[in-house]
């Protein structure tokens, strides 16, 4: 038995939380204040169960700040985080043994072989032998790279490293920051299948990202956060049909028409063509009747939730 398990079993009998019916990750009320007065969260509440969950938000609306408060690394102002239905702040220790983290930036050893970086990670969490290391490697396709080092990897494979080391003791819940910001569509595509791997089996992948496509293709349910406040939670098939036959594509002849536009729709996206532009809006109610149907998509509902372009 692995020294972290023997641990887990000893302080916190294998699978309390979990029978007892908990959601794997609830968020009661959080708000987290800076001693600076800025309020990064405020009074955010929503529940999240297994398979994969899309955290959306743009850069500033507070999902860092509550992912670290999920992994025990900050403390909220008010309110609570359970895990497993273990408390982050008075069980920290069960919660962490039972969370993988990838932040937005890991720092890595550049000089530092893949294998001898996953172990000394490994032993950090208090894992020995090889068989851990090489394990959690191949689940992101990285075994045939485990004797080039850090410094030589290409960004996509310092991403998968860095979801490698998250893996390792076989978390019920991987918590990731934004994990395909920066790589190209083979990478992104990849990565999309290892977290959608490891999401089987009753385990939770928390996703944070400002890439809605990932969650399009990964996510049944998602939160929204706007500017610290929760603006969304739910399953992202209701999200969509929020605006579900009110997108249309609006044709200008002159860009001074989009101001216009704004001041009685919500714009989604202009595309600029030799002879005019084209606007995506939300025609809430249907005051465009020149304008051409179209259909709703998931970003759609997500750039109308963040008050449209001109917010964005």
């Amino acid at each position: 038995m692995k020294k972290t398990e023997s641990i887990r079993t000893a302080l916190y009998p294998e699978g309390q939380a979990e029978k007892a019916g908990h959601k794997n990750i609830e968020i009661c009320h959080v708000t987290k204040t800076y001693k600076n007065g800025a309020k990064a969260l405020d009074d955010v509440s929503f529940d999240v169960g297994s398979g994969v969950f899309g955290l959306l938000g743009h850069n500033g609306a507070g999902k860092t700040t509550l992912m670290k408060a999920i992994v025990t690394i900050l403390r909220p102002t008010k309110g609570s985080v359970r895990v497993c239905g273990f408390d982050t702040e008075k069980q920290g220790e069960a919660v962490r043994t039972r969370i993988g983290y990838l932040p937005q930036e890991l720092a890595m050893y550049p000089a530092l072989t893949v294998l001898d970086f996953i172990s000394y990670m490994a032993r950090l969490k208090g894992i020995t032998g090889k068989e851990e290391p090489e394990r959690v490697l191949e689940q992101v396709e990285m075994q045939d790279f485990a004797g080039r080092k850090i410094g030589q990897l290409s960004g996509g494979m310092r991403r998968r490293v860095g979801i490698a080391q998250a893996l390792l003791g076989n978390p019920r819940i991987l918590v990731v920051d934004e994990p395909t910001a920066g790589l190209d569509p083979e990478e992104r595509v990849r990565f999309r299948g290892v977290l959608s791997r490891y999401a089987r089996e009753g385990r939770t992948v928390l996703l944070s990202t400002h890439i809605v496509e990932d969650v399009h293709q990964l996510c049944e349910n998602l939160a929204v956060l706007r500017r610290g406040r929760l603006f969304y939670a739910g399953a992202s098939k209701n999200l969509q049909e929020r605006v579900e036959g009110k997108v249309k594509i609006l044709r200008l002849e002159r860009e001074e028409a989009l101001a216009e536009i704004q001041k009685k729709a919500v714009v989604l996206a202009t595309t600029y063509e030799p002879h005019g532009l084209t606007a995506r809006i939300v025609d809430e109610e249907d005051r465009f009747h020149q304008a051409e149907p179209a259909a709703a998509t998931l970003e759609d509902a997500y750039v109308y939730c963040m008050g449209g372009k001109a917010y964005a």
